[in-house]
């Protein structure tokens, strides 16, 4: 680049070494600063003269002042024979920690990606603070799809919810006839679904919708959804998503119990669990206890019928009732005795 071009962006290599150079602790205070003489040989290590009075005018540019109809980008502080260093940021680093905390730690993003995306963050603060932009987290579990395919499907899916309109969608599961391919459900016909809310549980995505087909509201795992498009038509089963509470859904749904029927039920514990279903169930809400005895309590809550929710009773053994709605037990104990018949 001819030296006259690096000149006019003499302003913006001045800008880019005070941010990768300089920074402040979270009140402010100078953790490392630089000097004019210091600019000024950086200036010249990349082709640039230029005298310490046209550093410092560059420097209150971009310091900006009060006749500035705008904020100015960078928060300079110091100078007038002091070191000079950035301030408060775009984004603290308490809050670029937070980020990539969350970044190494979601599955449904790649080791590679997360790297990247983590490399990227660390453009946003000094080079020192970047040293210790790094995350101890190991992911054992890594699924196979991208977090660009993720973005998509997501990209897409919030733009319906946001609109107002239908989706349709192919829907894949693992084929039986080799398990590390996937097939269509539904023999290849697209769902058509009205999507409501995107829930991030133990690390999958997954959409709350209103199923077209069987006028439910039901949950889909998002990395299963598959060639997701918009439809021109609006969505339909919102005075059901209403009538049932679409956070409490979500909560017992993907909390605990995923798929079936959605219904308040009543079960009777052993005190010695009152500990384990206040962290289960929270105490607020639609939930109810209620003592029974010296020895016993009941939870009313909104529970999605399931073989999950089943299997949960079962584990926790004789401690633990089904007592409301009749044929809720009915139904568990027709399970249990379907089971007992693979053993006889």
């Amino acid at each position: 680049m001819p030296k006259s071009e690096k000149q006019k962006l003499k302003i913006f290599y001045i800008a880019d070494y005070l941010m990768k150079e300089t920074d402040a602790d979270e009140k402010g205070n100078m953790l490392h600063g630089v000097l004019l003489k210091d600019v000024k040989e950086y200036l010249k290590d990349k082709g640039i003269e230029a005298e310490e009075h046209a550093i410092r005018r560059d420097i209150d540019l971009l310091r900006g002042g009060k006749d500035l109809d705008f904020d100015p980008l960078l928060d300079i502080q110091g100078g007038k024979g002091k070191p000079i260093y950035l301030g408060e940021r775009f984004l603290p680093f308490d809050d670029l920690e937070v980020i990539v905390e969350c970044v190494a730690s979601a599955n449904f993003i790649s080791r590679n990606e997360a790297e990247e995306l983590i490399g990227k963050l660390k453009k946003l603060c000094s080079k020192h603070q970047a040293n210790s932009l790094t995350s101890e987290y190991i992911v054992a579990e890594r699924p196979k799809y991208t977090e660009r395919k993720m973005l998509k499907q997501l990209r897409r899916i919030k733009s319906a919810i946001r609109d107002n309109q239908k989706i349709s969608f192919l829907y894949t599961r693992h084929s039986t006839k080799n398990i590390t391919q996937t097939e269509n459900r539904r023999k290849g016909k697209r769902y058509i679904v009205s999507p409501f809310k995107v829930v991030l549980s133990n690390g999958n995505h997954y959409l709350i919708g209103y199923d077209d087909t069987y006028h439910q509201i039901r949950p889909y795992r998002i990395d299963r959804m598959d060639d997701v498009r918009l439809k021109e038509e609006p969505r339909e089963g919102e005075d059901k998503v209403k009538r049932l509470g679409i956070s409490d859904y979500a909560k017992q749904t993907f909390g605990m119990f995923i798929g079936g029927n959605a219904d308040i039920i009543t079960i009777r514990f052993h005190n010695s669990l009152l500990d384990a279903m206040l962290e289960r169930f929270g105490n607020g809400g639609a939930t109810k206890y209620t003592k029974i005895d010296d020895t016993h309590f009941t939870v009313k809550t909104f529970i999605v019928e399931s073989e999950n929710f089943y299997g949960w009773i079962c584990s926790l053994g004789e401690k633990v009732v089904i007592t409301d709605p009749p044929e809720v037990a009915s139904r568990f104990k027709d399970y249990l005795q379907k089971i007992q018949e693979n053993y006889q």
